[in-house]
């Protein structure tokens, strides 16, 4: 199946021209625009047959994407599929910085698999820019249990703590 394509793609010279850093994040960024593009998903094979990429670097990146919560992959046998994840409904950030400069940016998502709560951890890198560093989602159906089993959690630490500390 063709694959709809961004109008401007990096060239090969163009992207062996970059640090390691930039490449990998200029990779990331294409595939995202690429699974915005193509809601009916896309299948490492479409890839690397339309935009010339490696398939283990393509198979790499679309692990890191779906380790970050970027997007998801559905398996159809040995086939995966990847899609972005899902329309982001509600957003927002935290003001809270801890001193690594990590702050969290929280998501309601809407997709194929339900609707869910995305909590994305970002920090600022050397160079100020922002990185996603990870994340969670959550079924909303299931959130406010997690949310009692996560506090619940956060007081038995607190509490364990302060007695090793008395």
């Amino acid at each position: 199946m063709r694959l709809e394509l961004p109008k401007e793609i990096i060239t090969q010279d163009e992207l062996q021209n970059l640090r390691p850093k930039d490449r990998d994040e200029c990779i990331q960024k294409l595939l995202l625009q690429i699974l915005e593009l193509n809601n009916q998903g896309v299948t490492i094979a479409e890839l690397a047959d339309q935009i010339r990429i490696n398939r283990n670097t393509l198979a790499s990146h679309m692990k890191t994407l779906v380790a970050i919560r970027e997007a998801y992959a559905l398996n159809r046998g040995r086939l995966s599929v990847f899609y972005k994840n899902g329309k982001v409904v509600h957003a927002r950030s935290t003001e809270h910085k801890s001193p690594n400069d990590r702050f969290y940016r929280f998501y309601r998502l809407d997709n194929d698999q339900g609707k869910f709560i995305y909590i994305q951890e970002r920090q600022l890198d050397e160079f100020r820019a922002t990185k996603v560093r990870g994340g969670i989602m959550i079924e909303d159906k299931g959130f406010l249990d997690f949310l009692k089993e996560l506090q619940k959690f956060g007081m038995e630490v607190t509490e364990r703590e302060s007695k090793l500390y008395r």
